[in-house]
């Protein structure tokens, strides 16, 4: 038979124990989430989609517009700590790609396009409700995008210079990987009066013409200590 006595002290262990049990528990989920300094280097793969703008305005009214596509690429990151690193990007989609002329059918066909850039990333950690770890953060760069074209007209190649800049999250999964989503803007400079640089097609650009490219894309970061 138990007393009042055993019972106050069956109750009083309880709660030591509890008491133990609990701050251990959420130690450890802190200390699992938990990042040190950021890992020096990172390795991001990614999977999303693209929608690719008005390449260009051409002579006599003519013109050329790209589609969506989907977009491959992977992200390398060298981090110098928590809140800044730098960033090397290559990705590669292949769009529609819509050649219009005046008075006549527009021409149909696709364009390969390449993104190549190097971007400053500027990251805001901060603690999540279960200890783990989330980073905001910023990318700015420069670049170049290389299209190769193919329609009935024929086959062109050419690169412009880029700019782009964006914003993505760092959600953990472990200490190693993380969900990485990120919304950028390419911005493609068409260079002006050099015959050096033309259009998907083939002729001198002879104004200066922007093109913007939006990508929303999605993969694992992985994280190399």
């Amino acid at each position: 038979m138990f007393t009042r006595a055993d019972l106050l002290a069956a109750s009083v262990a309880a709660v030591a124990t509890l008491s133990i049990a609990n701050p251990a528990q959420a130690q450890y989920r802190v200390h699992y989430f938990q990042q040190p300094p950021d890992a020096s280097f990172t390795l991001t793969p990614y999977f999303g989609y693209a929608f690719f703008g008005h390449y260009v305005n051409g002579p006599l009214g003519t013109s050329a517009s790209g589609s969506g596509a989907a977009l491959t690429g992977a992200q390398m990151n060298l981090n110098f700590s928590p809140y800044v690193g730098l960033v090397g990007n290559a990705a590669y989609g292949n769009s529609g790609l819509t050649f219009y002329v005046p008075g006549g059918e527009p021409t149909r066909g696709s364009s390969g396009v390449w993104l190549f850039d190097g971007d400053l990333q500027l990251s805001a950690p901060f603690r999540g409700m279960n200890g783990e770890i989330i980073k905001p953060f910023l990318q700015v760069g420069l670049g170049a995008i290389d299209y190769n074209t193919q329609n009935s007209i024929g086959n062109q190649s050419s690169a412009a210079f880029a700019f782009n800049y964006g914003a993505g999250l760092d959600y953990p999964i472990t200490r190693s990987i993380a969900l990485r989503i990120m919304a950028k803007d390419y911005v493609a400079h068409w260079n002006d009066n050099t015959a050096a640089y033309v259009n998907p097609f083939g002729y001198p650009v002879y104004n200066d013409v922007f093109t913007h490219n939006f990508a929303i894309t999605g993969g694992l970061r992985l994280a190399f200590r």
